[in-house]
């Protein structure tokens, strides 16, 4: 029997709109894990379901504190992401609440850009449409990634497009003020720059160089550097 804390919210209910398949489906027919994570973070499978393919992010299989003090947290922010970036092109799409504890948006085949790198060079106007990517979740959904310095955080799609994942530690910039939320979209922006400059430094050109030595210069400043233990990665993701 479920405890109270494992109950669905009411927006959870079967029937929620946009819902593609709730927990009991999700048992019916054994995911593939892309991830297994560590102890504090979700597992992430690959289910098929409707004819379509999804990724899903599961604190279930998590300790009762964990899975509820640490996982509905970061479930509910970043579907609140997820559900601002609807239609924000190199971003996951169709984000569903499966219940408290797991997410879900649909799979874009890919594989992470620093294992794509090592398979072989990437695209010549990659790193352009990467930066055009991160400005428009910037402008479209008032949004700042805020861990993009992690190359697990960009794919590069089967079709040699950029995707970003992994919004739990989005934030919100609509209520910045304008300095800050300046300095908060550079931090992003830096943070593709030092992929871009180990990959292509050639092609930064010198106002990259300069936002990337000035972030770089108050780095270690940043208190949020980090997490609990990096995922250890099974597949390919999307």
């Amino acid at each position: 029997m479920s405890s109270a804390s494992d109950r669905p919210t009411p927006l959870e209910k079967p029937g929620t709109p946009g819902r593609a398949f709730g927990r009991a489906e999700l048992e019916r027919s054994p995911p593939r894990i892309l991830s297994e994570g560590r102890w504090a973070n979700a597992v992430l499978y690959l289910v098929q379901h409707g004819g379509n393919e999804w990724v899903v992010k599961d604190f279930r299989p998590r300790s009762w504190l964990v899975r509820n003090l640490i996982g509905r947290f970061l479930v509910r922010r970043e579907f609140g992401a997820l559900r601002r970036l609807a239609g924000v092109a190199a971003t996951p799409q169709d984000a569903f609440l499966i219940d408290a504890h797991a997410l879900a948006y649909r799979f874009v085949p890919g594989r992470p850009m620093r294992s794509r790198g090592r398979r072989g060079p990437l695209p010549a106007d990659f790193f352009p449409r990467l930066e055009q990517s991160v400005r428009a979740t910037h402008a479209a959904a008032d949004l700042v990634h805020l861990d993009l310095r992690n190359a697990e955080n960009i794919l590069i799609t089967d079709d040699g497009e950029p995707l970003l994942i992994d919004f739990q530690s989005a934030v919100s910039s609509r209520w910045m003020p304008a300095p800050l939320r300046r300095f908060a979209e550079t931090i992003d922006l830096a943070a593709i720059y030092k992929h871009w400059k180990k990959r292509s430094p050639d092609t930064m050109g010198a106002e990259r160089e300069r936002v990337l030595a000035r972030i770089t210069r108050i780095r270690p400043l940043w208190a949020l550097r980090g997490y609990i233990g990096a995922p250890r990665r099974n597949g390919r993701r999307g």
